[in-house]
This record gives structure tokens, sequence and C-alpha cells, in this order.
């Protein structure tokens, strides 16, 4: 009995062509201040209601996941996707 074996490389696929790219990062780096996103990846920010009584009222910004969501971890809770008006940065909590 022979043994047979086929070996592929894995090449992979274009998905965009070089002016598609190209336009997507003129996008990018077109941002006007006023379109500026108002919060950034790690980025400590206070939560105005905690998940838990005995989870700590800060979380930690790990990545945008839509305009108005972010996935963030707080500390002895875990990872939670938030609204953008369930927290603030620490620095504006300080000015109300």
């Amino acid at each position: 009995m022979k043994l047979q074996s086929e070996v592929r490389t894995w090449e992979p696929q274009p998905t965009q062509t070089s002016a598609a790219r190209d336009r997507a990062w003129e996008k990018l780096g077109d941002r006007s201040p006023d379109r500026a996103p108002k919060y950034a990846p790690s980025t400590w920010v206070k939560l105005f209601d905690p998940p838990t009584a005995f989870s700590f009222d800060e979380a930690w910004l790990l990545c945008q996941c839509a305009e108005d969501k972010w996935l963030a971890w707080i500390p002895d809770y875990g990872e939670i996707l938030l609204n953008d008006n369930e927290f603030c940065t620490v620095s504006q909590r300080r000015n109300f």
C-alpha cells in the first residue's frame, strides 16, 4: 500500500484592489477634528452604572465595535459591551 498525499500551499486571495485600498486609507487620514472619535482604545472610563454592586466603577476600553458601542474590560468582572452613553472619560467625570 502506497501513501499518497497532496501538498497544497495557501495563498491569500486579494480582497480589494490597490486603488480601493488607497481610497480607504485616504478616508481614514481625512478626519476633521469635529469628526474625531470621542473615545480611544486603551483609555480608562468611568461607568455611570456598574454591572454589579461588587464590580469596579471604571472600565478599560479595548476596541470600538460600532459607532456607539465599545468592548471594555472591568477589573474583577471581565469583558463587557458598553454603549457610549453608559460611560465618560475620567476627566469628563471630574467636571460634573
